[in-house]
């Protein structure tokens, strides 16, 4: 099971939105049940990465983050959504 991290400025709003997405893309690529998703603050993603496989934020990298880390942003703005998605898919594939 993959612990993924979602990480926006609060951790409310923003994470839990890229989350949905987030879910229904590996849902969809046959990794259902095969991850857990939380949400954090940014702030909380350093402490996270500890124990986490993957954190994406829809921020800047925070400095600290000690597993492999992906930029959520192109799932706010839609530029590079496709290669954001095939990083993620990657990252499970290869993990």
């Amino acid at each position: 099971m993959k612990n993924i991290i979602l990480a926006c400025g609060s951790g409310i709003a923003t994470s839990t939105a890229v989350a949905a997405k987030i879910k229904d893309l590996l849902n969809a690529n046959g990794y259902e049940g095969e991850f857990k998703i939380t949400t954090c603050a940014i702030s909380e993603a350093p402490s996270k990465s500890q124990t986490a496989d993957l954190i994406i934020a829809t921020t800047v990298k925070p400095d600290g983050i000690e597993c492999p880390f992906i930029s959520g942003i192109p799932f706010l703005t839609g530029m590079g959504r496709a290669q954001a998605e095939q990083q993620i898919l990657d990252f499970m594939k290869n993990n």
